[in-house]
This record gives structure tokens, sequence and C-alpha cells, in this order.
């Protein structure tokens, strides 16, 4: 048959049939569009339609009336299997057949030679998103990786359920222009494929490395990977950074995209502001743990330092995670060696630190005030540097005095 890798790619993402009506005919249409002897449609442009499908028509969740809230699912898994509340109501079953039918209609016109894959692709992603098209650039290549990293929901929650972001956890308020301007960037970079470049050279994110040398920024902005015993893989998500979005679904809800979305902004859209995942074999599907990693100031002496928080554990995964911390730990030590800075951690991984640092530099107790240059999420949230969980952000402030135990790399040590 024409085009057999098309439909190997096809049939892999399509091969759960949603229990929609019509889903039949989706196929039939899908393999007529591969098939035929006039229509050529790329492996990649078979492969995006067919997440398109998967994200939009099995797996929908209709934002625009559900909002975000804390009845969505806490783990990834459950958005793939799409057996949840939040993918079989009323509402989004609905938005699912409206999916379907434009999908349908789109696969038409490519059949008949009326638009191209190249084209309308992009365009029915952002239609997806409830966005207007005329006010963003999407590239095939930037859409494509989106849908390879599962954004279509992310990128809908946060852009559908701006409503609920107004509000922080504890009820202040936030404002909602800087919010709908954060979450309209966010989109336009991530189907432009520019996110990445995005997050470290606007200039919020370039006030926040301030101070760095370039060869400090390069060692901070690249995803470096670490190997550990047993094929455990400590990892700062992936080169393009789209892992972001998915990480605060590791281990708890309230920083996810559709629930509290308003958290996830400052993961996603500062550059001072990473994850330290972990994968390993027994959990194939994703990173099974994360923890949250930033890069600070000190306020006495205005120090860059790597602030690393907790690990937490994918609620979905029966792994053990006995392993995880000294693999986390040893990870942030190679970085903070690496780019000449402190690295400061929760005290009751002392001897964590003390082990993975014998050798490399100096040990101790130290305590500060911490300075957040502003967020470019328009929110800062975080449980360890301030009791407010979540709050606006949008200036610079100190947070109150932190103690934490520290490793100073050889190369800066000081008194």
């Amino acid at each position: 048959m024409p085009h057999s890798a098309e439909l190997d790619a096809v049939n892999e993402v399509l091969n759960d049939a949603p229990e929609i009506p019509g889903c039949d005919i989706f196929l039939e249409e899908m393999e007529a569009a591969l098939s035929s002897d006039n229509v050529r449609m790329s492996t990649q442009e078979a492969r995006a339609f067919a997440l398109l499908a998967e994200q939009s028509v099995r797996r929908g969740i209709d934002y625009a009336t559900l909002r975000q809230g804390w009845d969505h699912p806490d783990n990834r898994m459950a958005y793939r299997e799409a057996r949840h509340r939040s993918f079989t109501c009323a509402a989004s079953r609905q938005r699912q057949a409206s999916s379907k039918e434009h999908l349908l209609h789109l696969l038409r016109s490519i059949q008949t030679g009326e638009a191209t894959p190249a084209t309308v692709i992009p365009s029915a992603l952002l239609r997806e998103l409830g966005v207007l098209e005329s006010e963003y650039q999407p590239t095939f290549p930037g859409v494509l990786a989106a849908l390879e990293n599962e954004l279509l929901l992310p990128l809908r929650a946060l852009h559908e359920g701006q409503e609920s972001m107004t509000r922080t956890f504890n009820g202040a308020a936030v404002p909602a222009e800087p919010i709908a301007a954060t979450v309209h960037a966010l989109i336009a970079n991530v189907v432009k494929g520019t996110y990445k470049e995005w997050r470290y050279s606007n200039p919020v994110g370039l006030r926040q490395l301030e101070g760095l040398s370039d060869e400090q920024k390069a060692a901070w902005a690249e995803s470096a990977s670490m190997d550990h015993p047993g094929e455990l893989r400590t990892h700062e998500d992936q080169p393009d950074d789209l892992g972001l979005f998915w990480a605060t679904k590791i281990g708890g809800p309230s920083h996810g995209f559709d629930v509290e979305g308003q958290c996830l902004l400052p993961l996603v859209c500062n550059a001072r502001h990473k994850v330290l995942l972990v994968s390993v074999p027994d959990w194939p599907h994703y990173p099974v743990g994360r923890a949250h990693f930033r890069l600070l100031w000190t306020a006495t002496d205005g120090k860059p330092l790597l602030w690393l928080e907790t690990v937490n554990s994918d609620f979905r995964a029966r792994v053990s995670s006995k392993k995880w911390p000294p693999a986390v730990v040893k990870h942030a030590v190679a970085k903070a060696e690496k780019m000449g800075v402190m690295l400061w951690i929760d005290n009751h991984l002392t001897p964590l630190l003390r082990a993975a640092s014998e050798g490399k530099g100096e040990v101790r107790r130290m305590q500060d005030r911490l300075i957040l240059r502003p967020s470019n999420g328009v929110v800062e949230a975080s449980d360890y540097l301030d009791s407010r969980h979540d709050w606006p952000q949008m200036s610079e402030e100190a947070t109150s005095v932190l103690v934490r135990v520290a490793f100073i790399p050889s190369a800066i040590a000081f008194d």
C-alpha cells in the first residue's frame, strides 16, 4: 500500500479508537488521504496529524466549560488513558466530536488538493487551543514538537482557564492582563518553535541571569543529563525544554497546567527556573521524579546560587524512590561545580551532600535572604521560598532569612 510508513505512524497513535460516533469513518478518511495517489503526506505530516487527532479527539478536555480546578487528573498517565470524567463529561464529548468533524473536513481538503498538510496542521492546532490564528506565526516544526510533547491540553488549559489563574491558592488577586500577555507569549513561542530561546532571551529572563558570565549562562541553560547505577538517569528535562509543561504533574496537582495554572507559569516562563527529573527503566512512560531547581542570588553580597527543592514521585508509578535523592544531589553538585556557584539544599540532606561533594569543595550551614528578581510568569510559587505558596511577583523582592546546607565549590571558596 502506498505511504505505508505514514499509515503505520497513524495507526500507532489511533489504534485505541475513541468511543465517539464516527471514529471508524475518521480512520477510513485518514487512510484514504494517505493512500491516494493524488496526495503526498510526509511521514512527519502524517504523524503530526495523527497526534493532533489523538490529543483533540480521544483525549480532548473542554477547558472553556470546565475551567481549571482540582477535579482534573493528577498524573500524566491518566491523560493518556482518557477515562477520567474530565474526558467523558458531556462538554468534553461535544468538544471532541467538533474536533473530529473539523479534522475530517481538513482531510477532505487535503485529498482534493485544496490545502496542504504543512499549512492546515498548524492552523488546526491553533483552533484546538481556542486562540485567534491571526495573532500567531506557527511553523510546522514548532507545531510538530508541541504535539510530540503532548502540549495540546496544557496550552489549551492555560489559554481557556485564565479566569481561574487570577487568584492565588490563598485567594489573593493576580492581575489578569499580565496573565493574558504571558500566556499569549508562551503559546506564540511554542508554536513558532522558539520556546527555549524565548525563555532565556526575553528582557525579564536576561535580568534574572544578569551577573553570570556567558559560560555560566550556557552551563545553566544546558539540559544536562547524568547516568547513575541501575540505569537511573537524572536530567534537566530535554534540549527543547518542552517537558516542563508536564513536570508538575509528577507528584502533585497543585502546580499543574489545569490546577492552579498560575503556579506553573514561573517554571515554564522564567530563565531562573528548571526542574531536575528522574527517569528509571521500571517506569518507561515518562519521568517518574521531579525536583524544582532555581538560580537565585544572595541578598548580602549578591552571589549566585543553585536552589534545589524536594524530590516528588509520580502518583501513578509504583516504583522505589530510595535511590533518587542521592542521584539528584550528585547531579546538582556537578551543575554547581561546572557553573562555579554555590548549591543550597535542605538541611536533612547534609549526609548526601557531603558524600556527593567529597574532594570537590566545602559543605557548611549558611543563612541569608535570597533575592527574587521579577518573575516573567507574573507570579512566583514555592512552599520553600515563602509561606504564601504562590504570589504576584512582578517586582524585585527578598525572602525572609533562609537557613540551608550549602556546597561551595573549591574554585570559589570564600570565608
